[in-house]
This record gives C-alpha cells, structure tokens and sequence, in this order.
C-alpha cells in the first residue's frame, strides 16, 4: 500500500530538513501512514484527512527532536527563567485525539471477546 504523504509534503511550505531528517522521515511517513491502516483499512491513498495526520504528526515530531531525551528545560536570560515540561520528551510520533477524530477512529479501546468456538 502506498503512504499518505511523501517527503515534500512534510517539508513544503514549512522548512528545509536536513539531509538526516530526510531519511528519517522516510521511516516515519510509513509508521504512521500504517497505523493509520492499521486502525482505518477503508481510506483511499488520496485521503486528506489521513493526509495532514500524517504531516501534522512528523512536523511535530520533528520540531520536538532537538529535545530527545529531555522531559523538561530552564533557560534564564538575564534576571528572568522560564521553563517547561514537554508533553512529548523529542521525536516520537504522537497521534492525538484530535488525529483520530479526523479519521474517524475511535478514541476508545474497541472491546473485543473470543470465546473458542470460532465466533466473535
């Protein structure tokens, strides 16, 4: 199956990547472009919704990577700090409730049962 997206439309009309994050989001693209699949097997390759998730999901990801590893930070300038906490601790791919919404996917675990007669 094709991706949702290609490595121009993370980068057009945002920024440059640089010639790593160009082979990283080659990677990235086919992750979230199959957990998409995975959870919504009746998506066209042409679907813009499954689009943008795509692109919203690596730009995000690629903005919070210069932060891996790191849960917080502190920068003071003169007499002032500020700091933060990072929802996403650099890089990883996080798809949001608002992602699934998007796609039509449920927001909650599907419930599901076997009781070892082949049924359900």
């Amino acid at each position: 199956m094709t991706d949702f997206a290609d490595k121009e439309d993370i980068s057009n009309g945002w920024r440059a990547l640089t010639s790593a994050e160009e082979i990283d989001v080659l990677g990235k693209i086919s992750a979230v472009s199959q957990w998409i699949r995975d959870r919504k097997p009746s998506l066209l390759a042409d679907d813009p919704q499954a689009k943008y998730v795509v692109v919203d999901v690596i730009r995000f990801a690629l903005s919070n990577a210069k932060h891996a590893g790191h849960k917080s930070y502190s920068r003071t300038v003169g007499g002032v700090t500020r700091s933060g906490t990072l929802v996403d601790s650099g890089g990883s791919l996080v798809i949001t409730d608002f992602h699934k919404e998007l796609l039509g996917i449920s927001k909650v675990a599907t419930p599901r049962w076997n009781f070892g007669d082949g049924h359900g």
